[in-house]
């Protein structure tokens, strides 16, 4: 079984274009706070309670780190998108940003944030759709301000201390044009498994799904962009 973990803003349906590539069985999960979800940090415990496969990206893929490290016993394999294992300092600026972030969507509104998060050099060839948009929409304002404050690489554990001790294959998966995150995956590449994805930002499982999708089955796949 394969479980699958969006990222923030995102859903389940994020996943589509990629899962309809995949011949395993999977499941697609709803991160806390988003679609109206109870805001229940202990959800993959929950959720999860035989071996598996576990994808997260971004945010999802921290909470996928976090979950592995708590329970490992549940791990078969980890496939990591775009996601930081955290952070070992500049924890106080990342709080003011993450600040700066909820002051927007407090007084600016979900529109005028969608819009400047989107505008990240992270997302430089996403396509932000009006369909993409319009479910971005449906996320309560509240519940993301309280995901900035309780699920910021901030709050959350580092896990770079935890990583080597993981008995279980990982892999970590990082856009080419992903500017801010190549230092990370760059410094993963020592000691672990990492791809990188031609042509692709941020969101890669949204934009090359079917690459991502052969190397989570681990398929062979040839890179043609």
């Amino acid at each position: 079984m394969i479980i699958f973990l969006h990222g923030f803003l995102g859903s389940p349906e994020d996943w589509n274009p990629l899962t309809k590539h995949l011949t395993s069985p999977y499941r697609t999960l709803t991160l806390p706070g988003h679609l109206n979800t109870p805001f229940d940090l202990s959800f993959l415990e929950k959720e999860i309670t035989e071996k598996v496969t576990l994808v997260g990206y971004s945010l999802g893929g921290r909470l996928a780190m976090d979950f592995a490290r708590k329970f490992p016993e549940r791990i078969k394999r980890l496939v990591i998108l775009s996601a930081n294992p955290g952070l070992e300092s500049g924890k106080e600026e990342r709080i003011l940003e993450d600040e700066k972030w909820i002051e927007i969507i407090e007084n600016e509104g979900i529109d005028r944030f969608l819009d400047k998060w989107y505008k990240q050099p992270l997302f430089s060839s996403f396509p932000l759709t009006e369909e993409i948009k319009k479910q971005r929409k449906m996320h309560d304002p509240k519940a993301l301000c309280a995901i900035f404050r309780d699920l910021s690489p901030a709050k959350l554990p580092s896990l770079w201390p935890h990583l080597k001790d993981f008995s279980f294959p990982m892999l970590f998966l990082f856009g080419e044009n992903d500017i801010k995150y190549r230092t990370i995956a760059k410094r993963l590449m020592k000691d672990f498994d990492v791809k990188w994805i031609p042509n692709a930002s941020h969101p890669i499982h949204i934009e090359a799904p079917e690459v991502i999708a052969n190397l989570i089955e681990r398929r062979p796949y040839e890179f043609s962009f």
